[in-house]
C-alpha cells in the first residue's frame, strides 16, 4: 500500500468538482435496493461527470468489508496500478467499518450503507463514498498506543489524496475519499 505524497500539487477546483459530483449523485439517485450493484450515469449539467459511477448496498454482516474490497478491485481493474487499487480497497474497508459502527440512524433502524465509486478518465482520479443514516460528524481521534481501534480516519487520510464528508439531503451523510489513479 502506498502512503506517499504525490509530488504534483492538488488541483482544488478539480478535486472539488469530483466529490461534489458524487455527493449530488447520492442525493439525486437516492437509496438503491439491498445487495444491488450496477453502473449509474446520472446527468451532469456541467460536463464534469465521471466515466462511470457504480453503487453497492452493503449488507451488515462480518463479510461486508470483503465484499466491498472485491467490488473496488473488480470495478477498477485495469484503470490503476494494483498498489493504488489496494489503497482504495483498504480505505473503503475503513469507511464501511465506521459506517457500520457509528452510522446507525437515531431510531435504531437496521443500517445498510451504500458504497459509491466514481472514476474520471480525463482527470485520472476516483472518488469513493460511503453513506450512512446518522448526522454525526466523522472526526479523527488520537488512539492510544495499545488501542485496537480508533485509527480508521487516520488510515483514510494517509492513503487518500483528500477526504471529507457532506450531509445528505434526506438525512445522514456521505463520507468520501479522493484518489489520483
Amino acid at each position: 500500500m502506498s502512503a506517499e505524497q504525490v509530488a504534483e500539487p492538488a488541483d482544488p477546483p478539480r478535486i472539488e468538482a469530483t466529490w461534489q459530483w458524487l455527493c449530488r449523485a447520492v442525493d439525486h439517485i437516492g437509496r438503491p435496493g439491498p445487495g444491488i450493484t450496477f453502473p449509474l450515469a446520472p446527468p451532469s449539467d456541467d460536463g464534469h461527470g465521471p466515466a462511470r459511477c457504480s453503487v453497492l448496498v452493503v449488507p451488515s454482516f462480518p463479510q461486508s468489508a470483503h465484499i466491498a474490497r472485491d467490488f473496488i478491485r473488480t470495478t477498477l481493474a485495469g484503470r490503476a496500478a494494483l498498489e493504488r487499487i489496494d489503497d482504495i480497497a483498504v480505505t473503503v474497508s475503513e469507511l464501511l467499518s465506521n459506517a457500520l459502527r457509528y452510522g446507525r440512524p437515531p431510531d435504531g433502524e437496521e443500517l445498510q450503507p451504500a458504497l459509491w465509486l466514481a472514476y474520471w478518465d480525463r482527470w485520472s482520479c476516483a472518488v469513493c463514498g460511503v453513506t450512512d443514516e446518522n448526522d454525526q460528524v466523522p472526526v479523527p481521534v488520537e488512539a492510544g498506543e495499545l488501542a485496537e481501534s480508533g485509527r480508521g480516519l487516520q488510515v483514510v487520510a494517509a492513503l487518500s489524496d483528500s477526504w471529507g464528508w457532506n450531509p445528505r439531503a434526506d438525512g445522514g451523510k456521505v463520507v468520501w475519499a479522493l484518489f489520483r489513479l
